[in-house]
């Protein structure tokens, strides 16, 4: 997993990535609000099903997911205020219970 806390942060991700585009779009509207926020760009040894759980877990609300150039975009806020971003490419190792929490949640 790749997180980003700044916009100096995205430097990291190789410009050919999927989801540089999509990544620094985000950051450049995110890193500019004063709340605590982390991007978090999720790899295929990082999906396991403590992840699918964060759409029910009771200290995290799940404010929204929305698909922005083959990435999921899964928008998490806590109870005591920091806010999390999940980047999930639209992959095959994309499977199970946390695709079907993508896609139950999916704003159209």
């Amino acid at each position: 997993m790749m997180t980003f806390k700044s916009s100096a942060d995205v430097a990291r991700l190789h410009k050919t990535d999927l989801a540089h585009p999509v990544i620094t779009k985000l950051a450049d509207g995110l890193f500019l609000d004063t709340q605590p926020v982390t991007i978090a760009l999720m790899e295929p040894h990082d999906v396991d099903p403590p992840l699918a759980d964060l759409c029910s877990t009771e200290d995290v609300t799940l404010e929204g997911i929305i698909e922005q150039g083959g990435i999921f975009l899964i928008a998490l806020q806590t109870h005591y205020g920091y806010g999390l971003v999940l980047a999930i490419p639209d992959a095959d190792w994309l499977t199970g219970e946390l695709r079907l929490c993508i896609k139950e949640n999916l704003y159209h």
